[in-house]
């Protein structure tokens, strides 16, 4: 970009645009480290080990009280013999090991898409084998693939897939995932509107809830459903199968809070004072002033409304990984302690908004015998907000034991990712 193409507004935040040299550098970057993805002065992973306790904090903070997570005596007599991680756990760990990018190769692209907003639309996960209690992974994120498109949000975006290895002591694959990032121009959205944004309010109203909605959101709470120890058998499920119903909100800035408490800040490291300070001087095109002058993480978009306006979107909303946990939570509910999460694919569609509500349907899509992993179910599943928009499509693959054939066997791990740091 050219210094007329990126530059700071008067509040620091930097608004650049997209251009065919920025798709080029970035496509420089496969098979390394997405420069848009960078971590500051926290490089260790917020869980270095697997561990009750933090197996526990994780899923109490994304809202998921199952025993096989909370309680260790409770996991101790299932077949897993210990304290075993949700999926979506892994976010917490990982010691990164993804290649190094030589000096040269990072003065040429580090500024690739620098100045664009970066918005999360989804990810295809794969689980070999359990996290349990004292594992320890490390983590390889590379960029696999870079496209331009054209979307209704702005009016040109890069889509960018990043594929993420994590890996045990023994080089045992213990999760593999893609995960899909849009990078999208910023605009300011002003008082005077256009028309378009006019219909876009009126269409897409902000949440407010009458009792008798509450009361509903309260009644699918009290309802909601959780397998456990009732063994999900291959010979049981059938295709059209309605599953059950899930709500996750109203959103609050609180439940994004109590994310991060059990991830940690999951990619960037937002740390407090003087380590803030030594994190801009590594981040600097991270950080924006705030209404008091001062610097501050653009993550706070998330709960920040007039930093939401300088980006182009109308209202504080999600961080993505909430949604996927959201579908890790749908999936395990289901699927109960003997079976394996092998796959969860998603796709975020609209924004999540603080104050929205999402309710999660789904269906049993294929049941068979894989001639490979076994007997398994595949399931589709969306969910939906107060206003009707879907906002989260998912499908998975769950493995499940069967009367005939026997328990649930583990798929083999793929090897190791070659675009690695070697200890």
């Amino acid at each position: 970009m050219s210094k007329k193409q990126n530059q700071a507004d008067d509040r620091g935040l930097i608004k650049g645009l997209i251009t065919e040299r920025d798709i080029e550098l970035m496509r420089m970057r496969i098979g390394y480290p997405n420069p848009t993805l960078r971590k500051g002065i926290i490089t260790k992973p917020w869980n270095t080990r697997a561990n009750a306790d933090a197996i526990r904090r994780w899923a109490m903070c994304i809202g998921d009280d199952n025993p096989l997570y909370n309680d260790e005596n409770y996991a101790a007599q299932t077949r897993w013999g210990c304290a075993i991680a949700p999926p979506g756990f892994e976010w917490s760990m990982g010691i990164d090991r993804s290649p190094l990018v030589s000096e040269e190769l990072n003065k040429e692209t580090h500024r690739a898409l620098r100045g664009v907003q970066l918005y999360h639309s989804g990810a295809e996960y794969y689980y070999y084998h359990p996290i349990l209690e004292g594992t320890r992974l490390y983590k390889s994120e590379c960029v696999a693939d870079v496209q331009l498109k054209q979307s209704k949000f702005a009016n040109k975006s890069v889509i960018v897939d990043n594929e993420t290895f994590w890996w045990d002591d023994y080089d045992k694959v213990a999760v593999k995932s893609s995960r899909w990032f849009v990078h999208a121009e910023r605009k300011q959205l002003t008082k005077d509107d256009s028309e378009k944004s006019k219909k876009e309010k009126s269409r897409d109203p902000l949440a407010f809830y009458s009792e008798e909605e509450m009361q509903e959101i309260e009644t699918a709470y009290d309802n909601e459903y959780r397998r456990g120890a009732d063994t999900l058998y291959f010979e049981d499920v059938k295709v059209g199968e309605k599953l059950p119903l899930m709500v996750k909100g109203p959103l609050t800035i609180t439940d994004m809070i109590n994310m991060y408490m059990g991830g940690g800040w999951l990619t960037y490291g937002n740390p407090p004072y003087r380590l803030a300070y030594e994190n801009r001087k590594k981040l600097r095109g991270f950080y924006s002033r705030n209404e008091f002058n001062a610097w501050d993480t653009l993550q706070r978009v998330h709960w920040d409304v007039g930093l939401a306006h300088s980006v182009g979107v109308r209202h504080t909303y999600d961080i993505g990984p909430m949604r996927f946990v959201m579908a890790c939570h749908y999936v395990s509910n289901y699927a109960g302690d003997d079976a394996w999460v092998h796959r969860i694919r998603y796709e975020l569609r609209a924004f999540n908004y603080v104050g929205d509500t999402t309710w999660i349907t789904g269906v049993v899509s294929d049941v068979r015998n894989d001639e490979v992993l076994g007997p398994l179910i595949e399931i589709e599943f969306s969910g939906k907000n107060q206003r009707g928009q879907e906002n989260l499509k998912a499908n998975a693959t769950i493995l499940v034991a069967s009367r005939q054939h026997g328990p649930v066997k583990l798929p083999k791990s793929p090897p190791v990712t070659p675009h690695r740091q070697l200890d």
